[in-house]
């Protein structure tokens, strides 16, 4: 039983860094799970700043000294497919692994914050936390050896400022120096 290997020329891959991990995951070679769309965001929404609005001048008093900016969600759509191999085997199986594949992704998202990097926008963000999973109606179908998938992983960007790179493998911030 394997994921399917998809050869896409040109292929830029998203990577997702977690736990105590020093390194990237690339989410096609562990999980199968292909980027289709690679949001891009150019810059974040700031918070409305402190400010007073005194009756008796014009305008507002807003302190702006230290701007803040607010959190964001992106949306990452995955293309997934996986073959059951060999003799005897069912799309029950393919399904199986499909399943294993999906659980051991969510694992590695469901305990707090994580860093992303997508490789096609060039952007990366830290203090990411997995926000959700939708998939349409016929984004899931399974033949006699077969599975395929297309769905969307929702992730909210608590840090909309730090600029992350990839360096040898790892998402980190770039030195200032």
């Amino acid at each position: 039983m394997s994921v399917v290997n998809i050869p896409i020329p040109g292929y830029k891959k998203f990577y997702i860094q977690y736990g105590s991990n020093s390194t990237a995951t690339d989410t096609k070679a562990q999980w199968g799970m292909v980027a289709k769309v690679h949001p891009y965001t150019f810059l974040p929404d700031p918070k409305d700043p402190y400010s007073n609005d005194w009756k008796d001048e014009n305008g507002d008093d807003e302190y702006t000294a230290v701007m803040q900016y607010k959190a964001f969600e992106i949306e990452v759509e995955f293309y997934v497919k996986v073959e059951a191999t060999g003799n005897g085997v069912t799309a029950t199986t393919a399904a199986s692994q499909f399943y294993t594949n999906m659980r051991s992704f969510f694992d590695a998202v469901k305990s707090g914050e994580f860093k992303i990097f997508m490789e096609y926008t060039q952007q990366g963000f830290q203090k990411v936390r997995y926000a959700g999973f939708e998939m349409d109606e016929d984004g899931y179908k399974a033949r006699s050896n077969w599975v395929r998938a297309t769905f969307k992983v929702k992730f909210k960007v608590n840090d909309p400022v730090t600029v992350m790179t990839m360096s040898n493998g790892a998402i980190v911030e770039p030195s200032t120096s």
